[in-house]
């Protein structure tokens, strides 16, 4: 009689065991129609950094061990060439259909994931209200739409939006916070948040930068504090070493100097990098002349304090350290100074 009781029992646990499996994994089915000789294929997925690098197939079969929505980056490889689109997916049996036309990754379709949808849907609407210019309608479609969202990962790209519109507008960056309040902790743990987060906070908090307080590491790689710049102005860049656009605007600061010698600005390159030998060798291969600092290996530094996480970012100080602008584009810091 006992044996008859274990027995189902035994068989409830195993079904159980297995459904939790199934539940906590999301199975994905990439599909990719091309004539082109791909390579590869690597797939990303961001919270918890799951990778998977394969030989190409035209169709991929992956799982992860994810329960809820999250981001991907889906990449396709030729000859070093790549091929990627981001994506935000649900969890679950997903099929993704894709194409590459005029050097670009498209996804036809994808079978399974809501999620998927209401992105390109929201895109869409982002996108001509923008047309729009209407920045009231826009301000209440950036926050309805967060709200909306506000239980999953979707809604920090929504509000890194609203915070990249406003970073000069303290009041109007507060209608984030309460937003952010309602959020689940275990949500807040997923890729996406601390970019929103830190740099909200960062600008909230922050209405001076004393650089003197802050240790830096020069090219001699000791530890240091920025030096007093005798000017009426002062434009911090935050960067990093991999950061094409980075690279691209200090090609044209080199020719920009004389200009910013003339609106009596000066001009302090902070870098995010952890290498110090990547760092120093860029310089020395560029031979750049302005002020040039890398973060230290201390958790805290000028970086986490203003919660920067988007490279470029540009802020502009006036003599006495206060934050006058702040922008991710190195026209509009210069626009400032005209």
């Amino acid at each position: 009689m006992r044996s008859a009781y274990i027995k189902p029992l035994f068989v409830a646990f195993i079904l159980c065991f297995l459904s939790v499996k199934i539940y906590s994994q999301t199975h994905l089915k990439l599909i990719l129609k091309t004539n082109l000789p791909i390579d590869s294929a690597l797939i990303v997925h961001f919270t918890n950094m799951e990778s998977s690098r394969l030989a190409f197939k035209d169709t991929i079969d992956l799982d992860f061990k994810i329960g809820q929505t999250d981001f991907y980056h889906i990449n396709y490889t030729q000859k070093g060439k790549i091929f990627n689109e981001k994506v935000y997916l649900n969890s679950g049996n997903i099929t993704i259909s894709m194409k590459i036309e005029n050097d670009k990754l498209l996804i036809d379709k994808v079978v399974g994931s809501p999620i998927f949808d209401t992105v390109q849907n929201w895109k869409k609407r982002y996108a001509a209200m923008v047309q729009v210019k209407d920045s009231a309608a826009l301000d209440s479609f950036l926050l309805k739409t967060y709200e909306e969202q506000i239980d999953n990962m979707f809604s920090f790209n929504i509000g890194s939006r609203y915070l990249n519109i406003h970073q000069n507008n303290k009041l109007k960056l507060y209608a984030l916070l309460p937003l952010i309040g309602r959020q689940d902790d275990e949500l807040k743990k997923q890729f996406g948040f601390s970019f929103l987060n830190d740099r909200l906070q960062g600008i909230i908090k922050n209405n001076v930068v004393i650089l003197p307080g802050f240790e830096l590491i020069d090219q001699e790689n000791k530890t240091v504090h920025a030096n007093t710049i005798n000017a009426d102005f002062v434009i911090l860049d935050f960067w990093f070493v991999g950061c094409v656009p980075c690279v691209e605007d200090h090609k044209r600061i080199k020719e920009l100097l004389p200009f910013l010698k003339q609106k009596k600005t000066g001009l302090i390159s902070i870098s995010n990098d952890d290498s110090y030998l990547k760092w120093k060798d860029y310089l020395e291969n560029h031979n750049y002349s302005w002020l040039q600092y890398k973060k230290p290996t201390d958790a805290e530094n000028i970086i986490t304090q203003l919660g920067i996480s988007t490279y470029p970012t540009y802020i502009l100080l006036n003599k006495n350290g206060k934050i006058l602008f702040s922008t991710y584009s190195l026209d509009k810091v210069l626009k400032q100074l005209n």
